[in-house]
């Protein structure tokens, strides 16, 4: 299709062979501001993502009062439907009824703009994202600590190591392998994020949270230029392909420098 004119007048019918929806990506600003707007919501969310994660995950590590209570509790957020997350932030930032204003008011700390103003908007999406997803990060890694080889963290005790030295030169080491997985997965996943941002803002305000799937939604299903939805589509597949590759390869090379 992205190779094709597709006209949707008379069904959908396909034309000759064309580059013509590439050449006009390739000079689509908006195309691009998409992709920009993808790429550092990526980047910050699974970052953040980790970081949380990594944090919760050593503070239920070891057994203590009400653990299992409070893994379960930190799980709840990835069981829900993406629409329920959406509609659900989307009340949680209402200026008017909203929780959120309604505190910092009281407190006196004013009421930001949520969902009118770009920045705010960008940080809107991202915190709902983390709040979403790291518990994933955090399960994972969990299980990753609990897997951790108690001898060495004894040999390290007994040498007299600090805590953050025992988490940065054994256990963070020890745990690369597993952190590249999940940074991984949750990395490609983000790159697809659709619903809850079509919920929480629609792309908005103007194209400020407009990530690339939902500009390719935009293009083939309320333009009706299917043609071009699919060629942004088909975009973003070999740009996550080549993202991807990369951050595995670099991934690879610090791991063996980590080893050595």
């Amino acid at each position: 299709m992205s190779f094709s004119n597709v006209s949707t007048d008379n069904g959908l019918t396909f034309g000759a062979a064309t580059l013509d929806n590439w050449r006009t990506l390739l000079n689509d600003s908006s195309f691009w501001d998409s992709l920009k707007f993808t790429i550092l919501f990526v980047i910050i969310a699974v970052t953040l993502e980790y970081f949380i994660g990594f944090g919760l995950a050593l503070l239920l590590w070891r057994p203590i009062r009400f653990g299992g209570f409070f893994r379960v509790l930190f799980s709840i957020p990835m069981m829900l439907a993406p629409v329920a997350i959406g509609f659900m932030f989307r009340m949680i930032y209402d200026q008017s009824n909203g929780p959120v204003d309604g505190t910092l008011q009281r407190i006196g700390l004013g009421q930001p703009p949520w969902l009118a103003q770009p920045h705010w908007a960008v940080a809107s999406v991202i915190i709902m994202d983390i709040w979403e997803w790291t518990p994933l990060l955090f399960l994972l890694l969990l299980a990753g600590l609990q897997a951790l080889p108690e001898d060495a963290l004894e040999a390290a005790q007994l040498d007299g190591a600090s805590g953050f030295r025992v988490i940065t030169s054994i256990i963070f080491p020890i745990l690369a392998p597993i952190s590249v997985m999940v940074v991984f997965l949750r990395m490609v996943d983000a790159f697809t994020v659709f619903g809850q941002i079509f919920l929480l803002t629609g792309g908005g305000p103007g194209t400020a949270t407009t990530s690339t799937t939902l500009f390719a939604f935009f293009q083939g299903f309320q333009n009706f230029n299917v043609s071009y939805g699919a060629t942004i589509a088909l975009a973003l597949l070999v740009i996550v392909t080549a993202i991807a590759l990369a951050y595995l390869a670099t991934a690879r090379f610090l791991m063996r420098r980590i080893e050595a």
